[in-house]
């Protein structure tokens, strides 16, 4: 189960939230943020503050650890009091998780689109994607970008490219990417 929790409300420390990524999406975020503070101001903020929910009475607090979990800061907002005893709750973790993956591919695609005219090779621009936004190769490899885009080029000429949208998402998130790029 991806449940999630506000985890961390020392006296002198901001509210903490731990999010369950896939270790790609983990070294995207910090390459794309820098920091682990959510702000109104950045992809974390804007997607993950209104996914924030009052904990239900019934499910125990629990603090998530290890590899595959990610710890953000929590800004303090007007709109939602973080000190209390918020979650995300599964179907909000998913839909995180999505929003995330449907960012990086919609990156990725327009980057390769861009700079394969220039570079004329393929393996060239993966290889500048991955060094302009710091991967590691570690969770991440040259293979399986070149597939996806290949794939994604393949769905582009049936007319089945990837939708401007994440499905299930709210239309209060539609055109975040563009705000954000």
């Amino acid at each position: 189960m991806t449940e999630t929790y506000i985890c961390s409300m020392k006296e002198n420390e901001r509210p903490t939230v731990t999010v369950k990524l896939k270790p790609y999406l983990q070294e995207f975020l910090k390459s794309e943020i820098r920091r682990n503070l959510a702000s109104k101001r950045n992809i974390i903020g804007a997607i993950l503050l209104p996914l924030l929910e009052k904990r239900p009475v019934d499910v125990p607090p629990f603090i998530p650890k290890g590899p595959d979990y990610i710890r953000f800061t929590l800004p303090f907002t007007k709109e939602k009091n973080i000190r209390g005893d918020l979650w995300i709750s599964p179907a909000n973790q998913e839909m995180f998780e999505r929003y995330l993956e449907w960012h990086f591919k919609q990156l990725f695609y327009h980057y390769m689109h861009d700079k394969v005219r220039y570079c004329r090779s393929f393996k060239r621009t993966i290889l500048q994607f991955c060094s302009d936004y710091d991967f590691t190769m570690t969770y991440i490899n040259y293979e399986m970008l070149k597939k996806d885009f290949y794939r994604e080029r393949i769905r582009k000429k049936a007319g089945k490219s990837l939708p401007l949208s994440v499905p299930g998402l709210s239309p209060g998130f539609s055109g975040l990417f563009n705000s954000l790029n």
